[in-house]
């Protein structure tokens, strides 16, 4: 389908990146985040953590539309939900050209949690040693420093991390590694080691997508691609025998149809998943992201989103 909805419209990209680039994985210890607020006070995750707060950390900026679009539900979230056990940061990509502007919008937005602003855009120290490529990015880390939940957006995100504080303290996700790439400048494949996961039945929502530009200077081109469901079984019995089925579904939103190739391979002991799309042509970037619903949370929690591009030409020699 034509891309109008999801994470590649409601997010603001830093094109310059490598071809697959996800530092901070669910279930890895959070990187430390310290910093100064606006109000000149100082902001730590770990003594948060340390005295039993879950903290939403968001990565945004006035300069990017769907982080402000996310604002309205965020800002009554934290009104409501700030507690002994659950605190927000807010760290601002924003420069001395939106200064004004972000202290505009967190004013009329009525932010009340700290926000953390050192005026380097992507550069910023925090979404550099964060690993931050796209915005909004949201983490929820729990007491123990672990992150628990990525991505969250819209009141359905947020739910989910009233669940999990309030109902299911003690959830860790599945420790899976995600990546993405373009194969041949027309392929994007998206890979996820799922060895973690234990015998059942998964339903799975991921998207695959790949950007056409414009054949017409100065007109924004188009993203194509779409959602699916994989549901997911894996059975294993005593002698060691292993049993893997797999059925996708495409979302019945999707507007066009694309071929799909979802299959599972392993390496060594490793279980792995490939999802690939095929584009007609050679495209710029690919976008790959990948959810697991959870009974206990009620919701498809993000195991991550990643944009690839072909890989990089090696520079010829000099003498």
């Amino acid at each position: 389908m034509r891309y109008g909805f999801a994470a590649l419209i409601i997010v603001c990209v830093l094109f310059a990146i490598p071809a697959s680039s996800i530092a901070v994985e669910l279930g890895d210890e959070a990187p430390a985040l310290v910093g100064v607020d606006l109000d000149g006070n100082e902001v730590s995750l770990a003594a948060l953590n340390a005295g039993g707060k879950f903290v939403f950390i968001d990565f945004w900026a006035k300069w990017c539309a769907p982080c402000i679009r996310e604002l309205p539900n965020v800002a009554p979230f934290y009104d409501e939900f700030a507690s002994d056990r659950f605190e927000m940061i807010g760290v601002s990509l924003d420069t001395e050209d939106t200064y004004e502007e972000m202290l505009g919008v967190i004013a009329d937005e009525g932010l009340h949690y700290p926000v953390i602003y050192e005026g380097g855009g992507w550069q910023t120290r925090l979404a550099v040693e964060w690993d931050i490529h796209s915005i909004p990015a949201t983490f929820l880390i729990n007491p123990d420093g672990v992150v628990v939940l990525k991505n969250m957006r819209g009141e359905e995100g947020l739910a989910i991390v009233r669940k999990l504080v309030e109902d299911v303290p003690d959830f860790l996700p599945p420790k899976m590694t995600m990546s993405a790439a373009l194969e041949d400048g027309t392929r994007v494949v998206g890979s996820a080691d799922i060895t973690s996961l234990a015998d059942g039945d998964y339903e799975m929502p991921f998207s695959v997508a790949y950007y056409v530009p414009s054949e017409v200077e100065g007109e924004r081109g188009e993203w194509l691609g779409g959602d699916y469901t994989l549901n997911f079984s894996r059975e294993r019995d005593e002698k060691g025998g292993e049993s893997i089925a797999m059925s996708v579904t495409p979302s019945e939103e999707n507007e066009e149809e694309f071929d799909v190739d979802v299959r599972w391979f392993r390496e060594g002991d490793s279980l792995y998943l490939r999802f690939e799309l095929e584009a007609e042509q050679e495209v710029p970037i690919g976008y790959f992201s990948l959810s697991l619903y959870s009974p206990e949370l009620d919701g498809a929690v993000s195991l991550g989103s990643t944009y690839a591009r072909p890989p990089a030409e090696e520079e010829e020699p000099t003498d």
